[in-house]
Parts: C-alpha cells; structure tokens; sequence
C-alpha cells in the first residue's frame, strides 16, 4: 500500500523559542520518520527476493511505501482549538484523499485539549481512513495489531495527560509570578506571608529584617559567616527554624540556650539570597 503523507507541525506563541518544540525540528523529525519507512521497505523487498514461491507466500512481502505529498504548518497558533488555517486545510486533504496519512511530532501537534485529540485519534481520523503516526510518542495507528490500539492508544492519552497537567500548572505559575504573586510555602527569614488583593505576596518583618541588616554589616566588616553565627548566639537570636515556628526574633530571657544554634551555612544563605534579593521572586 502506498501512504500518501501530510505532515503536519505546530508551534504556538508561548513555545517560540524552545528549540526541541521548533517548525524546522518537527519537520526534520517526521521527515526521517518516512527516510526511515522507506529504507524498511527497500530492505523487506531485497529480503523477498531471495525467497522462493513458496516462501514469498508464507511471508507477507508488501510493505508501505510513503510519498510526502504535503507540508502544514501551523506557526504562532494555540493548541487549545481546532481551527487553525493549515489544520483545517489538512482535514479537507484528507477527506478529498489527497493524503492518507499524518505524521507529526507528537500528539500535542494535534491538540492541547487532551480530549479532543484523543477523539481526532481514535475516531475522526479512522472514520476517514488516514493513518496518524506521532513520532516522539512512539504511536502509529498503521503498525499496531489488531486489540492493541485500543490498549496502546490509552497509554499514551494517559503518559500525555499527565504532561498537560503539569503544563498548565507551570503556565499559572508563571502568571502568578508575573503578578508578583509569591510562590514558596513557607516565608524566608525576615519577611511574613501577606495576602492582599487575592494576591499571596510578603512583608518584611521589621525585627527580624533588622537582624538581616546587622548581620550585613557585620559581614561587610570582615567578619565571616561562622564568627556572625556566635555573634547572632551571643545576642539572643533565635535561629531561623525557631523564629518560623514562635515568630519570636529574640529569646526572653538572655542567656537563655535553644535547641538549634546557628550555623555558618544558614548565614551564608540569608545574607546571600538578601543581597541577590531572591526573597522577591522566590
């Protein structure tokens, strides 16, 4: 049989400069999918010469060959809908029989809305005899055997589902960032967790911040971490820990010992992530 290809690729906005992700690479990628069908069927049809009659009847000797008849690309265009230009003009290819087989990237080429995809795959694309070939997905609906594709098929909406969610929960991420909204789960020393316009933000925490600028200065002075960690024991500090769990700066009585004592790594870390001002966009 003789496959008749589209291939299609898709790049959207918020991906414009991620290389894997890029036109020129989904179209090298299912590019050397079809060199590589090709070279299968010159080795199988070699093979079948050497056979006898009645070996070439056992053994099937028909294998695909694959003709690039089309090139969609769909640049700058979200994979949460279905119309864009070049994926429409595919579709009406398809159903003209100009092509009869599509091979893209991977199955988010298709679509980001997992569901529909999973319904262009298992429906809408079989409906019109058009084989579908996702080649980073390791998918292809010409090559499965007959009550796997069910199975198969499954797998990968579920591997590729599991990929989306994580997707979205970096794309609100970032725009909560872009918000100036504050992402860590507990607030760095020296500052407290405000919430403000349905905004989760921080606050300095004027004692303990003072304590940050003493230590700065100390440090600017000369002295090293591990000799601002006994100073920080000598004037009462409560460590880091103890101040998260009390919000006491200070112990109450002078002299009085705690658990935890300061060490030179915690210092080293505060005075740091202070002067790169990491505690802004953490």
């Amino acid at each position: 049989m003789e496959y008749l290809v589209g291939i299609y690729a898709r790049l959207s906005v918020e991906h414009g400069n991620a290389k894997d992700n890029s036109i020129q690479n989904q179209i090298r990628l299912a590019k050397q999918w079809l060199e590589e069908q090709n070279a299968k069927l010159a080795q199988k049809k070699i093979r079948c010469e050497r056979l006898s009659e009645k070996q070439k009847e056992e053994e099937i000797c028909v294998a695909d060959r694959c003709r690039l008849q089309d090139i969609y690309v769909d640049s700058g265009c979200s994979g949460t809908t279905f119309r864009r230009p070049q994926f429409q003009r595919m579709l009406e290819d398809a159903q003209e029989g100009k092509i009869n087989c599509i091979v893209c990237k991977d199955a988010s080429r298709i679509g980001r809305d997992y569901l529909r995809t999973g319904e262009y795959l298992e429906k809408i694309f079989p409906l019109m005899g058009v084989r579908i070939v996702c080649v980073s997905d390791g998918y292809d609906s010409g090559c499965e055997m007959p009550g796997s594709l069910a199975g198969n098929l499954k797998n990968l909406m579920n591997e590729w589902y599991a990929k989306d969610i994580g997707r979205r929960v970096r794309l609100v991420k970032q725009q909560q960032r872009e918000r100036g909204c504050y992402l860590g789960s507990r607030a760095p020393y020296g500052w407290q967790i405000i919430y403000c316009d349905g905004r989760r933000g921080l606050e300095k925490d004027p004692a303990a911040y003072e304590v940050i600028k003493q230590m700065a200065e100390r440090r600017q002075q000369g002295m090293s971490y591990r000799q601002i960690a006994g100073w920080l024991e000598q004037n009462g500090v409560n460590t880091p820990e103890h101040y998260r769990r009390t919000g006491e700066v200070y112990r109450f009585e002078y002299g009085e010992k705690q658990r935890q004592t300061w060490e030179a790594s915690g210092v080293r870390r505060i005075l740091l992530s202070h002067t790169r001002g990491d505690y802004h966009t953490t």
